[in-house]
C-alpha cells in the first residue's frame, strides 16, 4: 500500500499542531522465498532542486590549496596573495608534481576518483562535494531502527528513492524476529539498483550494522559506489550555528517534512519491545513514522545544503 504525505513546511512552521486523525496503516505482507514481513510505501512531494553544474564543483573544489601536501591554510592564504588562486596555478610552483596529480582527477577524475582523493586526506566531511552527487534517481536514502544493543536484529529498515517527482519511502517492518532474514534480503534488492547512498550517520552506524547482520545470516554485503554521510558536512557548515547537530535539530532549521509528536529514536527499542509483548501493530506507529521522515528529510537536507553551496 502506498500513502501520499501531504508536503513540506518550512521551519517556522514546524511548531504548528498538523496532528492527522487519519487512520493509520501499515502496509501490506511482503512475501519472499526466505519468509515473509511487513512493506509500508509513503510518497512525498519532492521540493523543486537546484541544478549544479558539475564543471563549477570542479572548479571550486580546485580553489582548494590545501588538498596538495605541504600546504595549510597559512602558506595558502600566502600562495593566493601572490596570485596562486587555484591547483591549476600551483604547476608553475615547487609544487609542480603534486599539483598536476591531484589537478589531473579534479579535471577528469570520475566522482568517485574525486571522494577516493579526499577520503585519502581524511577529508570527507567537505561540504562542496555534495554539489557531486548528480542524477537523483541514483541515489538510495537510508536509515534503520535496531533494538539498541550490538548485534541485536535491525526491526525496522527505511529506503528512500527518486521518482518523478517526488520520493518514496518503502518501510520493511519485523512483525517478530524471524522476519528479519526477508527484510534484509528485500532492503539489499534496493541496493542493487542503485550506485549512490545517502545516510545520516550510516558510514558508522547504519551501514556497517546492516552488513554484519547480512553476515550473521551468511549473506553477501550491500556495494555501492558513493556514499555520502550528511552528518559530517551538515557538522562542518552547521556546528556553530545549531544547539547540535543531530537530524531533528537540523530540521527546525531548514524546510522539510513536518515531525507530530515524533518518538526519540533511544525510545524506539522500548516501543517494540511493548509491541512484542502485545501485539499490537499500532504501538508502532510512532516509530515507523519517526523513520519516514528520517529517510524523507534527507532528501530535504541535501537539496538544502547544495543550494546554500552552490545557489
Amino acid at each position: 500500500m502506498t500513502e501520499a504525505y501531504p508536503g513540506f513546511v518550512t521551519a517556522s512552521s514546524l511548531m504548528q499542531d498538523t496532528k492527522t486523525t487519519e487512520r493509520f496503516s501499515f502496509g501490506e505482507e511482503a512475501v519472499t522465498a526466505d519468509g515473509t514481513c511487513l512493506k509500508k510505501e509513503t510518497v512525498f512531494p519532492l521540493m523543486p532542486r537546484h541544478g549544479v553544474d558539475e564543471e563549477m564543483v570542479r572548479l571550486r573544489l580546485a580553489e582548494d590549496l590545501t588538498l596538495i601536501a605541504g600546504i595549510g591554510k597559512i602558506r595558502e592564504a600566502e600562495l593566493k596573495r601572490n596570485g596562486i588562486q587555484t591547483v591549476h596555478d600551483l604547476k608553475r610552483t615547487r609544487f609542480r608534481n603534486a599539483a598536476e596529480d591531484v589537478s589531473d582527477i579534479l579535471e577528469n577524475g570520475t566522482v568517485k576518483e574525486i571522494l577516493s582523493l579526499y577520503a585519502e586526506l581524511r577529508r570527507n566531511s567537505e561540504p562542496l562535494l555534495l554539489g557531486l552527487m548528480g542524477d537523483e534517481n541514483s541515489h538510495l536514502y537510508f536509515d534503520i531502527e535496531t533494538l539498541g544493543m550490538a548485534h541485536s536484529p535491525i526491526i525496522l529498515f527505511g529506503i528512500g528513492e527518486i521518482e518523478a517527482d517526488s520520493v518514496k519511502v518503502t518501510q520493511y517492518l519485523l512483525r517478530d524476529i524471524e522476519e528479519e532474514l526477508p527484510a534484509l534480503m528485500l532492503t539489499r534488492e534496493h541496493f542493487k539498483k542503485h550506485s549512490a547512498v545517502i545516510s545520516y550517520n550510516g558510514r558508522c552506524f547504519d551501514i556497517p550494522y546492516l552488513n554484519n547482520r547480512l553476515a550473521y545470516y551468511g549473506e553477501r554485503e550491500v556495494r555501492f559506489g558513493v556514499h555520502i554521510d550528511l552528518l559530517h558536512p551538515t557538522r562542518r557548515l552547521f556546528r556553530h550555528e545549531f544547539p547540535d547537530c543531530r537530524l531533528e535539530t537540523v530540521e527546525a532549521y531548514i524546510p522539510t517534512f513536518s515531525r507530530v509528536e515524533d518518538v526519540p529514536g533511544y525510545l524506539v527499542p522500548a516501543y517494540y519491545q511493548n509491541y512484542l509483548r502485545s501485539k499490537n501493530l499500532e504501538i508502532l506507529r510512532p516509530v515507523v513514522e519517526h523513520n519516514t521522515l528520517d529517510v524523507a528529510n534527507l532528501t530535504c537536507l541535501l537539496n538544502y545544503e547544495t543550494e546554500l553551496l552552490y545557489g
